[in-house]
């Protein structure tokens, strides 16, 4: 009986210490999904498929903030990031993406080292597709916008006072509206990523009761 009595003597005050705060400047790497499916649009005919892409990574950068008071574990967390997105098709450049995303989710403080953040995310940018010749063709271009919706959960564990890592895996839904060479191209892709992220903390005060 006095085991679980001394147990919790030592653990509730380490939980009670626990509270949300971060003001985090991030930088992130992730896999992308591979699949896709397209439809070209021509003067002559349109064509609808799926094909893949042999790989890609998206390396990002931005920022996220904690609205929660002072000893609250969970709370509001808003972001923005700018992201770099390549993905190689067949031996060539692929899909070449620059892209602003605006994020919201709530932050969970499980313990004073460990945080989950689960967050939706939009995005916008621009894209640029190659591909590369065959007898019959040449190279292909084409160029436009992009629109993304994600959703993640990320976890983090502070190393020290002003660094933390941790992982991060998501669901990526991305529409790319491409034209060139009389031609337009619609790229829909979705599916699984998992990726790293570093952070330095800005600041870890929380914010005041009133």
């Amino acid at each position: 009986m006095i085991r679980p009595l001394l147990l919790s003597c030592i653990l509730l005050p380490c939980a009670a210490a626990a509270e949300l705060v971060v003001r985090d400047l991030r930088l992130g790497v992730a896999t992308r999904p591979t699949e896709f499916d397209f439809t070209i649009t021509s003067p002559l005919a349109e064509v609808k498929g799926s094909d893949a892409f042999e790989g890609g990574l998206a390396l990002e950068g931005g920022i996220r903030w904690s609205f929660a008071h002072a000893g609250d574990r969970l709370g509001l967390v808003a972001g923005a990031d700018l992201t770099f997105e390549g993905q190689s098709y067949d031996g060539g450049d692929g899909l070449n993406t620059m892209m602003a995303k605006a994020s919201a989710g709530l932050g969970w403080a499980l313990t004073d080292q460990l945080t989950l953040l689960g967050e939706g995310l939009v995005g916008y940018g621009l894209s640029t597709l190659r591909l590369p010749g065959t007898a019959a063709a040449g190279t292909y271009e084409a160029d436009g916008t992009t629109v993304a919706y994600e959703a993640r959960i990320t976890g983090t564990w502070q190393f020290t006072r002003g660094f933390n890592a941790g992982l991060m895996a998501g669901w990526l839904i991305a529409e790319h509206d491409l034209s060139g060479d009389d031609s337009d191209v619609m790229l829909e892709q979705s599916g699984w990523y998992a990726g790293l992220v570093m952070s330095w903390r800005i600041d870890d005060v929380p914010t005041p009761l009133e």
